[in-house]
């Protein structure tokens, strides 16, 4: 019997199915590591594998080392045979027994949703961290051993040779252990699978392992014989928007440590958050993204004014009182583009305002907003952000 149409309680239960998904994406709490392990055997005997041992680890660092090195030693990867064959069958039974439409639907709000809310923004920033530190680290511990035995060889090309080669090959290795893991896209693809068993499709039986790991362990390196498997981390931070951010600490943390770093969902050196840069180092760093972040925090704390200042931004047309905010000003200074040393992609308009609300110390804050490049009067650029025209902006009171 195929699906062709949800009722209205199936539609509801993929709003649970959802929700439930998302909050194992983000969870601390320590892993139930009795019931990951017990989805380890399912998963493995569902692709016809013998029950591995599991090596628990604190982080997707301390797994990536720890798979490079088993793998270096056995070479005995399963990774594609656990996973793949089990998406495989779970996806002929969905396509077999459930129309197109329906299918885009489930899709759509669930497996998404929790892919954007969740898996994403956390698997990119994990990995990426993980990547640089693992190839960082490897790297250190190889190259002295290599470039000595180079040394000994004698020559310049063999010393080169042996450089590139090691460096190649620890690159290629570390990175290819970050991404063998099982990370947060199952969490993701355990919310599709369960939103299409909770309307009836049957035969997906042999993917309740994975979807037992995934709700205990993001990252795991399924080998022959082992089990490499990760517990939650301890932090998990976000802003108002729900992006990954921490203005004092890493915004993912794990219990040995390794953490991620992110300003408003943008990955920044540890040192731009604590102790955090001052403002020639901001200007100075060479990737635009980092740049806006760290000058971004440093405006929090010392205000835009001393940024403009410093960065040298031509003002645009005269200061203006602001009609929308009695008492006090506006100013627009044009910022070039990032290739030319600004924060943005392109060039914008930074309009330098104040709140319109007094803070219970008597001061207020000030704000720097960017507006079009086309825009070169201030109180035209303060309209904008409000989606006024000047006329309409100078007859309303407003909070900047």
């Amino acid at each position: 019997m195929t699906i062709d149409v949800l009722t209205a309680e199936q539609v509801a239960a993929l709003d649970v199915i959802r929700d439930r998904w998302i909050d194992i994406g983000w969870s601390t709490e320590r892993a139930d590591r009795d019931a990951a392990e017990r989805g380890v055997t399912e998963a493995y005997a569902a692709v016809g594998l013998p029950a591995p041992a599991c090596v628990w680890v604190d982080s997707p660092l301390a797994g990536a080392i720890a798979a490079t090195q088993v793998r270096a030693q056995v070479r005995a990867q399963v990774a594609t045979q656990v996973r793949d064959q089990v998406r495989d069958q779970v996806r002929t039974q969905v396509g077999a027994q459930v129309w197109d439409q329906v299918r885009a639907q489930v899709r759509d709000q669930v497996g998404t949703q929790v892919g954007d809310q969740v898996g994403d923004q956390v698997r990119d920033q994990v990995r990426d961290q993980v990547g640089a530190q693992v190839r960082a680290q490897a790297w250190a511990q190889v190259a002295t051993q290599a470039w000595d035995q180079a040394w000994d060889q004698g020559g310049d090309q063999a010393r080169d040779q042996v450089r590139a080669q090691v460096r190649d090959l620890v690159a290629t290795q570390a990175w290819d252990q970050v991404w063998r893991a099982l990370d947060l896209s199952l969490c993701s693809w355990s919310a599709w699978a369960d939103a299409h068993e909770s309307i009836g499709v049957t035969g997906l039986a042999a993917s309740k392992g994975l979807r037992t790991v995934a709700a205990q362990s993001p990252w795991w390196w399924p080998m022959r014989d082992i089990a490499i498997l990760t517990d939650r981390p301890t932090v998990m931070a976000r802003d108002n928007q729900g992006r990954l951010h921490n203005p004092t600490g890493p915004a993912i943390e794990y219990a040995d440590g390794f953490g991620v770093h992110a300003w408003h969902g943008t990955r920044v050196p540890a040192d731009l958050i604590t102790p955090g840069w001052d403002l020639p180092t901001a200007l100075r760093h060479d990737n635009a993204e980092v740049r806006r972040c760290a000058i971004e925090r440093i405006a929090g704390q010392d205000g835009w004014a001393k940024i403009i200042t410093a960065a040298g931004w031509e003002q645009v047309g005269d200061a203006h009182p602001d009609p929308g905010n009695p008492g006090q000003t506006l100013a627009l200074y044009h910022v070039p583009a990032a290739r030319d040393g600004g924060l943005y992609p392109e060039p914008v308009r930074l309009l330098h305002c104040v709140n319109a609300t007094v803070e219970r110390d008597g001061t207020r804050h000030e704000f720097g907003l960017t507006v079009p490049a086309g825009i070169g009067d201030p109180v035209e650029a303060a309209a904008w952000t409000f989606g006024l025209t000047q006329n309409e902006y100078a007859r309303v009171q407003r909070a900047c």
